[in-house]
């Protein structure tokens, strides 16, 4: 029995494609389940949001941990870990954008994850998990982390480039007659 740790993040939809994926490992794992703005309720433990440390915790202590295609996948990998990925796809109204979906598929081709395209496959991945996380550490390395001052300059850089006019590029901003207007 495993001890696995599936978190939907803090995005304001539901991910309930994935909660419901999750339920029939309950009767098989130690599950907990973080499940945001969803409306299905799993048969196991579970809350709507953790505090980070708490989640920090659970992270270190999952056996396997299920997760969108979000910032937890670098918090996952930067312990040494693989997770194991479904992106909330844009098609089903779980977000606004394709973002987690290109995501996903750039750390498939070179990442360290195990994409879940189909959720019905599931328990096959969790299954799966031990072999396919260790070819992954043994082949692919994570990014190295940001520097803090390194990031902070471009943070800083950014900032500068919008003050006084967060939307000045955007072709929709008030009063624009040209899209190359301001820019």
């Amino acid at each position: 029995m495993a001890a696995l740790l599936v978190t939907v993040g803090m995005g304001s939809r539901p991910f309930d494609r994935l909660i419901t994926a999750v339920a029939p490992l309950c009767a098989y794992h130690d599950v907990f389940v973080q499940t945001g703005a969803s409306t299905v309720v799993p048969p196991c433990p579970h809350e709507r949001y953790v505090s980070l440390a708490e989640m920090r915790q659970r992270l270190s202590e999952a056996d396997i941990v299920i997760t969108h295609a979000g910032a937890t996948v670098r918090l996952v990998q930067r312990l040494g870990r693989v997770p194991i990925v479904v992106a909330r796809l844009r098609s089903l109204g779980e977000t606004d954008s394709a973002e987690q979906e290109h995501y996903l598929r750039l750390e498939e081709r070179t990442g360290r994850v195990q994409a879940v395209w189909d959720v019905a496959s599931l328990p096959a991945a969790v299954a799966a998990h031990g072999s396919r996380s260790a070819r992954l550490l043994e082949t692919r390395e994570v990014p190295p982390a940001a520097e803090p001052a390194e990031l902070i300059v471009k943070l800083d850089e950014v900032a500068a480039r919008l003050r006084g006019r967060p939307f000045g590029s955007h072709a929709w901003r008030r009063g624009a007659t040209d899209s190359r207007e301001h820019l």
